[in-house]
């Protein structure tokens, strides 16, 4: 019988960015005029100024929210429009798409990749001389998973700030005066068109696919029973519960869901020691990222236990998914977007597909904040880096959930 001692981890090959510039100049152009059609840009000048006005020559880091598929394209505008090139972190299972050949293209767009959960050391190097050199923009995502919640920026982490911070240190050894900024990025998304006709017909294609019969509930209603079905709970909702008791309940039931499911992966695997006080979705990346290791060993082990890995890293992704479902996020009296979003993450989930798409087209709406000058924080740094990074994340988080209530 097969051994499942695992070896050790191994870090997976790293890809820097290969920036070429006719590629971008092309991809730029493209982006453009795709993005005028389908997701509309709505830029102020006055935020634009903000980000061309930062001095040259410093490092600079983009914050930026990540709730929507969308996001880096928006990027991509934004480095056409201010003239300056970006740098883009991007999770290293991006590189390996088409067969490795969207890997070669995000690298010749000025992508490189970053193991998430795995203490990328190569990825934060990497990054670090890319803030250190002053030339590029680097742009990072701190929620790190894509959320589908378009109103509700999910908690930080504080990897972006200890980059920054770590660079000024390196730099200020034979530089003393030179700073380095984080600047933060609100993007929210708006249908241009009403989408209650389209969002009905998901919610019954939905339905019919898991066999749940027609009813005359309302939409909310109709996403609670799903919840509760795929979640593969018997009980009914109970129509005389109000809808915040109902989505509290659900809320609970996921939870209890992806707990479930993390123990289950967990147990197959005691020799690789997870703190049980980090959060879930670390706490699942990093097995993701532990399985994604074993399974680059081409030839160490039997199909069958490949298989078994495969499927690991499966149900520790649907748990992830599953903390961007968010039930209370339709309390009472939501907005097509959330219905909408709600409905995308739905259909992932039920028709398994790998990147569910929005109901119609949209307006991207873009709100830079002031930028935020680490040179006062380079002294409490060394004192307690952690809690220092933990408390500028968090103010970094702060910012842009505020520029994003603030948005039409």
């Amino acid at each position: 019988m097969e051994s499942t001692d695992f070896p050790a981890n191994l870090e997976t090959g790293f890809r820097p960015a290969k920036h070429c510039r006719w590629i971008i100049w092309i991809v730029q152009l493209w982006n453009a005029l795709d993005l005028a059609r389908h997701n509309r840009l709505r830029l102020d000048p006055r935020d634009l100024e903000i980000l061309k006005n930062i001095p040259k020559g410093s490092g600079l880091i983009l914050t930026v929210n990540h709730s929507d598929e969308m996001d880096p394209r928006v990027c991509i505008e934004l480095s056409r429009r201010c003239h300056r090139r970006f740098t883009y972190m991007i999770n290293a299972e991006a590189f390996e798409e088409w067969h490795g050949l969207y890997g070669w293209l995000l690298q010749r767009l000025g992508d490189f990749s970053v193991e998430r959960g795995g203490g990328d050391q190569a990825a934060r190097r990497y990054a670090v001389d890319v803030v250190k050199k002053g030339q590029d923009t680097l742009v990072m995502f701190p929620e790190g998973e894509i959320s589908y919640l378009n109103d509700l920026v999910q908690p930080f982490k504080t990897g972006v700030v200890h980059i920054g911070l770590q660079a000024i240190t390196e730099t200020r050894e034979i530089n003393p005066s030179w700073t380095a900024y984080l600047l933060p990025v609100a993007i929210k998304y708006r249908y241009r068109q009403p989408i209650g006709l389209i969002l009905g017909k998901k919610i019954h294609a939905i339905e019919k696919r898991l066999l749940i019969q027609e009813n005359f509930l309302t939409f909310q209603e109709k996403i609670i029973s799903i919840m509760v079905k795929i979640i593969k709970r018997q009980e009914l909702i109970d129509r005389t519960q109000i809808i915040s008791e109902q989505l509290a309940r659900l809320k609970e039931q996921v939870g209890l869901t992806q707990a479930a499911l993390l123990s289950k992966v967990e147990t197959k695997y005691p020799q690789l020691q997870v703190d049980p006080k980090a959060q879930f979705v670390d706490r699942a990346q990093k097995i993701i990222f532990f399985l994604r290791d074993q399974l680059s060993r081409n030839k160490l082990f039997s199909s069958e236990t490949r298989i078994g890995l495969q499927n690991s890293i499966k149900d520790l992704k649907e748990t992830i998914q599953m903390t961007g479902w968010q039930p209370q996020y339709i309390d009472l009296t939501p907005s097509e977007e959330r219905l909408a979003e709600t409905i995308m993450k739905l259909e992932r989930e039920v028709f398994k597909l790998k990147t569910p798409h929005p109901l119609g087209n949209r307006n991207a709406f873009v709100r830079i904040g002031p930028s935020l000058d680490l040179d006062p924080y380079v002294e409490p740094y060394q004192k307690n880096p952690s809690a220092l990074a933990h408390q500028i994340a968090k103010e970094l988080h702060d910012n842009i959930q505020l520029l994003i209530e603030n948005m039409i």
